[in-house]
């Protein structure tokens, strides 16, 4: 790409169903066909990609607000795993599929407190059914 990136907020489900579009692809096959322009993603594709893009979305999301709820900066999945009282196992595959989606990320921590940053901290309790999932993502922290 040349120039500076462009920065624009999308939601968190559009990032995930994208990322694991372009998972599935592979990608360096994607970033490829981005910069020459000929990047298509059939509804056939988004469709598949979007089971795993949702139960991402969900675990980034819940990362988020167990790291609100204990006011914490940083968050380990041990941490998580404890807070939502969730099997080693359910844990450490959602933390895979994550990795698989946003590889240049080792935890949530970052997209979470985004997350964080845009909720009202005092009404968020009344609030979880409509937080806004929305995270900055810039083109160029694609792998």
């Amino acid at each position: 790409m040349s120039g500076k990136p462009k920065r624009r907020r999308d939601s968190l489900i559009l990032h995930c169903i994208g990322r694991a579009v372009a998972a599935s692809n592979g990608w360096g096959e994607t970033q490829k066909q981005f910069e020459a322009g000929t990047l298509k993603v059939s509804n056939l594709a988004a469709a598949k990609a979007t089971p795993k893009a949702t139960r991402v979305a969900a675990f980034i999301v819940s990362w988020a607000l167990a790291m609100h709820d204990e006011d914490a900066d940083e968050y380990t999945i041990t941490q998580f795993q404890r807070y939502w009282r969730e099997g080693e196992r359910q844990s450490y595959r959602a933390q895979k599929e994550f990795r698989e989606l946003w590889p240049e990320f080792g935890t949530p921590n970052e997209l979470a407190r985004q997350i964080i940053k845009q909720v009202d901290g005092n009404h968020l309790e009344s609030r979880r059914a409509n937080l806004p999932l929305s995270v900055l993502v810039v083109a160029s922290d694609l792998p």
